[in-house]
């Protein structure tokens, strides 16, 4: 034991020790042994352990950023392309820019959890996935399922967490590229200073239009780390700006047949011509790590202030052939979040650690919405502005919500092959709203104390250190957490009741194995999870009203895998059978109460699969090939409308040459536009897959 008076060396060990836990993320890029797999990376999303993902009983998928680049990937759909179980609908409700995605047969958004460099992006309203940014990215991690310990009611059936390099590490070049329609992007990314102070800077500028003339977005983002060391600790500090401008595009409406109508161009506009999504978002972020007696002792505090102001339009149900009535809506909001974290991680003996802590991810919006119809031609000659029609209806709206709890997580290894892994989390969740609408008022109030918690455990059947086969292992977790109902920021935000938080029960078990010395990885996994108290709409005396009462059911396996032929050659699939059920859901369709018992959810498919080849030699030609399928799935709720399967290839090629990389990126070659996502603002309406989309792109690395 080091004494307390040699302060020189004490200061060495706890220097250390912090450049461990804080270099943590890089060794999940790469491991220190070069015949280790992808199981044996180091994640830091599921647990604080720095566990490897074979380690860990719960299905983890990691993208590594140089895979990211290799592939051509720059969104979350081509990110997240061979993630088991994994399908992602680009644009939606949020603008070009955003994404939806799906986890477990499951696709809403405010049921993931997504975390941008340890700070849960969107806070306690809704994930802002349409700024988050794939440049100088160091890995993605995504659990699929609850994580109720950590993060809590905010994940609840998935996390995916974006991680960018640290302060003092970037990959130190810089891009440009052009695109179909008149894309164009720059970006670039270096270190500013290593040793006693740490600092990176990274900023992008993004000009990208889509098939639909009318629509796209620009968007500059910057972001700026350091780390440098202060007393017995280390301090970061972050800072992220974001300023991006959308011109929205639109979903397809479903005729009386439950089929897309064949009266509108697959990117037909409805919106009004002077329709925008405008965001300012800005992001500052102080943390703290240093050794205690206890442990290790971190601590993060994040402020966000988001800034909206927005011009949409949909049509409304029974639009005529020739002129479509349509609902517009302007808006303006701004969210204030505030993230705490506090935790203590320690070893109680050399076969158990715990982590415990306090968080609490707090939010506050307001709002200002006004609606006015309008009236456009479905040939697209007239399209009116929002500035020149008359207001039918305004509301101001007033959130607070508050998502704080007390955790401990506690990982025992009972032997060397046998991990147990529990946690158990008290959360105090409190949420108030203020609705007015120059007529009337409304005031209400919600609060819930309950627990939530996992166990799981894994065993190693097999170690092989010297042949073939390296590890296999089997695990199995079930999980028990809730969350409050999504959050209405629609232009109708504020007169719906608050409703009793929705519930989760889960369980899960799978095996994952490597072999060929870390060359071949397998991850298959099977899954159970029901959702219970979920908002339905009913009837009370004759007027539509939010219940709750819904029940969900969720069950299928999932397969990854990927294959490193060579240093420079990997194979990767990925396949999935998915059932997504109504169980109990009796909910009002088209002015009736129907019973959706045994219905598939809408736009769950129930077959995905991926496969992918990269070649990515550090010099001359580099290439990738993606291909996704989505199965048949259905087009309502009620099950009458069916829609056929579907395939999309993503393709790159490229030269790298000693002092620069020129690629050609192609994105869905066959153009399909296919039904993806459902519009939570358009009723009865679907938004399409992206159409065929081309970059040419040059990389320069720094000197």
């Amino acid at each position: 034991m080091v004494h307390i008076g040699n302060a020189s060396v004490t200061r060495i060990i706890k220097s250390w020790a912090i450049a461990f836990l804080l270099g943590a993320s890089a060794w999940a890029q790469q491991p220190g042994d070069v015949d280790a797999s992808a199981l044996d990376w180091i994640q830091v999303t599921a647990t604080r352990f720095l566990d490897p993902v074979q380690e860990v009983p719960n299905a983890i998928t990691i993208i590594s950023g140089d895979e990211l680049r290799a592939r051509g990937a720059y969104d979350l759909r081509t990110a997240l392309a061979l993630v088991g179980g994994g399908f992602v609908a680009p644009g939606g409700d949020f603008g070009p820019a955003g994404s939806v995605p799906g986890l477990l047969g499951l696709r809403e958004v405010d049921d993931f959890l997504l975390v941008v460099d340890s700070i849960p992006a969107g806070g306690a309203f809704i994930p802002q996935f349409e700024l988050l940014d794939f440049h100088n990215i160091e890995r993605i991690e995504v659990v699929r399922g609850a994580a109720p310990v950590y993060y809590g009611t905010t994940a609840f059936a998935g996390t995916i967490n974006v991680v960018h390099f640290p302060a003092g590490k970037a990959i130190n070049a810089a891009s440009a590229s052009f695109g179909s329609f008149g894309s164009l992007a720059a970006d670039g990314a270096a270190v500013l200073s290593t040793g006693d102070v740490n600092q990176s800077l990274a900023a992008d500028i993004t000009h990208e239009k889509i098939s639909d003339a009318r629509a796209g977005f620009e968007r500059q983002h910057v972001l700026y780390r350091s780390s440098f060391q202060i007393g017995t600790g280390n301090l970061t500090l972050d800072v992220d700006g974001v300023h991006q401008r959308q011109r929205p595009s639109s979903p397809s409406p479903v005729g009386d047949d439950g089929q897309l109508t064949p009266l509108l161009s697959a990117d037909f506009n409805q919106n009004p011509a002077d329709a925008v999504i405008t965001t300012n978002r800005l992001r500052a972020v102080l943390g703290y790590t240093q050794i205690v007696p206890l442990g290790t002792w971190a601590t993060t505090l994040a402020e966000s202030h988001t800034h909206l102001n927005s011009v949409r339009g949909f049509l409304q149900a029974g639009f005529a052939d020739v002129m479509g009535d349509a609902e517009g809506f302007s808006q303006r909001r701004s969210i204030d979040d505030v993230y705490l974290n506090s935790i203590i991680t320690q070893s109680l003996s050399p076969t158990v650690a715990i982590t415990y802590g306090i968080n609490e991810v707090f939010g506050h919006a307001r709002q200002g919405s006004s609606t006015f119809p309008y009236t456009l031609a479905l040939d697209g000659s007239t399209i009116p502005l929002s500035g020149a029609q008359s207001l039918d209806g305004s509301i101001m709206f007033k959130d607070t919500r508050s998502f704080a709890g007390i955790f401990a997580q506690s990982r025992w290894k009972v032997t060397p092959d046998l991990n147990v892994l529990a946690g158990v989390r008290f959360n105090y969740v409190n949420e108030s709203q203020d609705a007015d609408d120059g007529s009337s008022t409304l005031r209400q109030s919600e609060h819930a104390d309950r627990w939530s918690g996992s166990l799981g455990v894994d065993y190693r059947v097999w170690r092989d250190r010297e042949g073939d086969l390296d590890d296999v292992t089997i695990y199995a977790t079930t999980g028990n957490t809730f969350q409050p109902p999504q959050i209405d920021l629609g232009p109708d935000a504020g007169f719906d009741p608050l409703l009793r938080p929705e519930t989760e029960q889960s369980y899960e078990a799978g095996i994952k194995a490597d072999g060929l010395d870390g060359r071949l990885d397998v991850d298959v996994t099977a899954f159970w999870v029901q959702f219970r108290n979920q908002a339905l709409t009913t009837l009370i005396n004759g007027t539509p009203a939010l219940v709750n009462g819904g029940t969900e059911r969720f069950k299928g396996i999932e397969l990854e895998g990927a294959w490193h032929a060579t240093a420079a050659m990997k194979i990767a699939a990925s396949f999935s059978i998915n059932d997504a059920r109504y169980r109990n859901f009796n909910t009002l369709v088209e002015d009736t109460l129907v019973q959706l018992r045994g219905n598939e959810l809408i736009l769950s498919p129930r077959l995905l699969g991926a496969l992918s080849a990269t070649y990515a030699p550090l010099r001359r030609v580099r290439a990738s090939v993606t291909g996704n399928y989505v199965g048949p799935r259905y087009l309502n709720m009620q099950n009458t409308a069916r829609a056929g399967g579907y395939f999309t290839e993503d393709a790159s090629i490229g030269y790298s040459f000693q002092r620069a990389l020129v690629a050609v990126n192609a994105y869905n070659l066959t153009d399909r536009r296919d039904p993806a996502l459902e519009s939570e603002l358009g009723e009865g309406q679907l938004y399409r897959v992206k159409g065929r989309w081309v970059q040419l792109k040059v990389t320069v690395p720094f000197r």
